[in-house]
C-alpha cells in the first residue's frame, strides 16, 4: 500500500462533491486519484491547483491568468487579501513541491504527503470560498426583492408562500447565471489558449527521456524511445523538432524548463520517463509550453511491450492534435508505420541505433551485432538495413574498417533497405553520401540526396550529406544554406558544428571557423580532427604560437603513439613553421594511420608542390574519403594552376 493511500481517500471524499459544481477541478482530482506513479500525483495535484489559482485569478483579481506563472499569482491574492494566509501557505508549499513532477528530479516520496494534506486543505477552503459567492449574490437578489415588498406592502402582506418561492426561483436562477457564466469563461479560456497556441511557432525539443528502470543497461531503452519520438514528430511538416544530441546535455541538469527552451530557442518542451521490466513497459509522457511552463497534455502509458508500436504514434499524434496541427493522410500513414511488426526486432533496433549514436569504434561495432540481429528477427525490415548501412559506412569513413569491404557492404544493405521501402529517407540519405566519397558519382548522389530532404525534410543527416556534396562543388552559399537547415535541427551536434566550422575555414572566414571548432572541443573533447583543422587554420593565420599550442594538444590526445611534446616548442624555437612542419611530417610518416591528405596539406604550406602531389596521386590511388575535399581546401591554392593538381580534380569528375 502507498504511504500516501489515506491521503488520497480523503481527497476522493471530496471528489463527489466536485462534480456538480466544479467539473474541471474534478476531472484533475479523478486522474490524480487514478494515479499510481509518484510524478504523475505531483502533476495532477499542481493541475488541480493550477485550475483553482486560474478561476480565483479571473474571480478576485478581475483578468485572465494568460501566461503569468502560479507562484506570482499566489503573491498577488495574498498582497490583496482575497485568501487567508494559512490558505496561501498551503498553496506555495504544493507549487514548490509539484514541479519535482513536471520535470522529473530526485525527491523522498515522503514528499507526496504534504502536497497532498495541501491539495485537501485548499480544495475544502474552495469549495467554501465557491459556495459563499453563490451566497451572497442570492443575498444581494433577495435584498432587492425585500425593497420592493416594502414599496407594495399591500400586495404582498401575509403571503409567506409566494416569498419562498420567488427566494429559491432568485437563488435557482443565479446558481444556473453562475454555472453558465463559468461555462463560458472556460469555453472562452479554452480558445484564447488554442488561439496563443496557433500564434507561437511549433517549434519544440525532446528532453532525453528519464530510465526508471532498475538496471542501468536499460539506458538504450531511455534513448531508443527518445528518438523515436523525435522522428515520429519530425515527420510532421508544421513542426520544427529539434535532434537529439541538442538536448542530451539536460540529462541530468537541473536547469528549468524555461532556461532551456530559452536555450534551444524552442516554445515547446516533450519529457517524460519510461520503465521496462521484460514484457511490460510504462511510459510517461508530458508536453510543457516554455512560457509559463504550462502543462498541455500528459498522459501515462501502462503496456505490454508489444504494444509500443501503438503507444508510440498515438503520442506523435497526440502531441500534434495538442499542438492545433492538422496531419496530412501522408505524415499519419508515415507515423503510422512502425516498418516492422515484430516487437523484438524492434528491440534490437533500437539497441543497435543506442550504440551507433555513440559514434565510436566500439560503438559502431556493437551497432552492427544488433543490426545484424533485428533483420535475422524480421528479414524485412528496412530500417534495421538501413542502420547497417549506416554503420559500415561510418566505421569505415573514419578508418576503422577495411574501405573496400566495409563501403561495399554499406551499399549492398543501403540497397536491400531500399528495395524493401522505396521511400525510406534515412536509406536514401546514406546511399547518396556512400556514392559521392566511395564512387565519385556526384550527379546520382545529389539526385539521392534531395530525395531524402523531399521524403523527410527534418532528417538532419540528409541536410548535412547534401551540405558536404555541395562543398566539394564549391558550392559555398548552397553549402551554407543547408548546414544552417542542420544547424537549426541540432545546433548542437559536434559532427553538424565540425562541417559549419569547415565551410567557414573554406570560405576563408577563419574566425568564424574557429567558433565553430571551439563548440565541438566543448562539445566533444576528446574530438581529435577538430584540433588538427585548427593547428592549420593557426599556420594560415600567421598564429605560429597558437599552432604549436594546438599541436602539443593533438600529441597529448593521440595515444596511438608514444611522443616527447616538449620538442614541439623546442623544434620552432630553432628552425620556426617551415622546421616545424618538416619535423612533423617526419613524424608522421611513421604513423601508418596518416592521411596522404595531411600530409600533402603540409607539405603545400611550406610550398613544397612536388611532395605535396605526390601525397596528392597517392591519396587518389587509395581513394582515400577525404581526397574530394581538396577542391575546395584553401591550403592547397598555390597548387591549382600546377597540371598535377589540375589532372587529380579531372579525374575525379570535379573540372568545370
Amino acid at each position: 500500500m502507498a504511504i500516501w493511500s489515506s491521503e488520497i481517500k480523503e481527497l476522493e471524499k471530496l471528489n463527489g462533491s466536485l462534480k456538480g459544481q466544479l467539473p474541471d477541478l474534478a476531472k484533475e482530482l479523478e486522474r490524480l486519484i487514478k494515479a499510481d506513479d509518484e510524478n504523475m500525483i505531483l502533476l495532477y495535484s499542481r493541475r488541480c491547483l493550477e485550475v483553482i489559482i486560474t478561476d480565483l485569478c479571473e474571480c478576485e483579481l478581475k483578468r485572465p491568468r494568460k501566461t503569468e506563472p502560479l507562484k506570482g499569482i499566489i503573491d498577488k491574492l495574498h498582497k490583496e487579501g482575497k485568501v487567508h494566509s494559512h490558505i496561501i501557505s498551503s498553496m506555495h508549499g504544493l507549487n514548490e513541491l509539484s514541479t519535482y513532477g513536471t520535470h522529473p528530479k530526485d525527491f523522498d516520496s515522503e514528499q507526496i504527503k504534504p502536497v497532498l494534506n495541501n491539495l485537501d486543505i485548499i480544495i475544502k477552503w474552495y469549495l467554501k470560498y465557491k459556495n459563499s459567492s453563490f451566497i451572497s449574490k442570492a443575498t444581494i437578489e433577495e435584498k432587492k426583492y425585500e425593497r420592493k415588498r416594502t414599496d407594495n406592502s399591500g400586495e404582498y402582506t401575509h403571503k409567506p408562500k409566494n416569498r419562498l418561492k420567488l427566494l429559491l426561483s432568485g437563488l435557482f436562477m443565479v446558481f444556473v447565471i453562475v454555472v453558465v457564466a463559468l461555462f463560458v469563461l472556460h469555453n472562452v479560456g479554452d480558445r484564447k489558449q488554442a488561439a496563443d497556441l496557433e500564434k507561437l511557432e511549433k517549434s519544440l525539443a525532446v528532453l532525453p527521456f528519464e530510465n526508471l528502470s532498475s538496471e542501468e543497461e536499460q539506458l538504450w531503452f531511455s534513448d531508443g524511445i527518445t528518438d523515436v519520438i523525435i522522428n515520429q514528430l519530425s515527420k510532421i511538416s508544421d513542426l520544427r523538432v529539434l535532434g537529439r544530441t541538442s538536448t542530451l546535455k539536460y540529462r541530468k541538469d537541473q536547469k528549468s524548463i524555461s532556461e532551456i527552451g530559452a536555450e534551444l530557442g524552442v516554445n515547446f518542451i516533450i519529457e517524460g520517463t519510461v520503465q521496462r521490466q521484460e514484457n511490460k513497459m510504462r511510459i510517461s509522457v508530458q508536453l510543457i509550453r516554455v512560457l509559463n511552463e504550462g502543462h498541455i497534455w500528459s498522459d501515462l502509458y501502462d503496456r505490454e511491450w508489444k504494444d509500443i508500436f501503438d503507444v508510440q504514434s498515438d503520442i506523435a499524434k497526440r502531441i500534434a492534435e495538442e499542438l492545433k496541427t492538422v496531419l496530412s493522410p501522408e505524415e499519419k500513414e508515415q507515423i503510422e508505420n512502425s516498418r516492422t511488426k515484430n516487437p523484438e526486432a524492434y528491440n534490437l533496433y533500437l539497441k543497435g541505433r543506442f550504440f551507433w549514436n555513440k559514434r565510436t569504434e566500439e560503438g559502431f561495432k556493437k551497432s552492427v551485432e544488433y543490426f545484424e540481429k533485428s533483420v535475422a528477427e524480421d528479414p524485412d525490415y528496412a530500417l534495421a538495413y538501413a542502420g547497417l548501412a549506416d554503420a559500415y559506412f561510418l566505421i569505415t569513413w573514419y578508418g576503422w574498417y577495411s574501405q573496400m569491404e566495409g563501403f561495399a557492404r554499406a551499399k549492398k544493405f543501403t540497397l536491400r533497405a531500399l528495395e524493401i521501402d522505396k521511400n525510406l529517407a534515412e536509406a536514401h540519405a546514406t546511399l547518396g553520401s556512400l556514392i559521392s566519397w566511395s564512387e565519385w558519382k556526384w550527379e546520382e548522389a545529389r539526385k539521392e540526396l534531395l530525395l531524402a530532404i523531399k521524403l523527410n525534410p527534418d532528417y538532419l543527416m540528409a541536410h548535412s550529406y547534401y551540405s558536404e556534396l555541395l562543398d566539394i562543388f564549391r558550392q559555398n552559399d548552397e553549402a551554407r544554406k543547408q548546414i544552417n537547415l542542420a544547424l537549426e535541427l541540432d545546433p548542437f551536434f559536434p559532427m553538424v558544428n565540425s562541417l559549419s566550422g569547415l565551410f567557414y575555414y573554406n570560405e576563408g572566414k577563419y574566425e568564424e571557423s574557429l567558433d565553430e571548432y571551439r563548440k565541438v572541443h566543448e562539445l566533444d573533447p576528446d574530438n581529435i580532427r577538430a584540433y588538427w583543422k585548427c593547428f592549420n587554420i593557426y599556420l594560415l593565420q600567421g598564429e605560429n604560437l597558437k599552432a604549436v599550442e594546438a599541436l602539443q594538444k593533438i600529441m597529448l590526445m593521440d595515444t596511438s603513439t608514444v611522443r616527447n611534446v616538449t620538442v614541439v616548442k623546442d623544434v620552432y624555437n630553432k628552425s620556426g613553421v617551415s622546421g616545424l612542419l618538416n619535423w612533423l611530417i617526419e613524424s608522421e610518416l611513421k604513423n601508418p594511420k596518416i592521411s596522404p591528405v595531411s600530409l600533402a596539406s603540409w607539405y603545400a604550406i611550406i610550398n613544397r608542390k612536388e611532395e605535396a602531389l605526390e601525397w596528392l596521386e597517392k591519396a587518389m590511388e587509395e581513394r582515400s574519403p577525404s581526397i574530394p575535399r581538396i577542391n575546395n581546401d584553401p591550403v592547397f591554392d598555390n597548387l591549382r594552376s600546377e597540371p598535377g593538381f589540375k589532372a587529380i580534380i579531372k579525374k575525379m569528375g570535379l573540372s568545370d
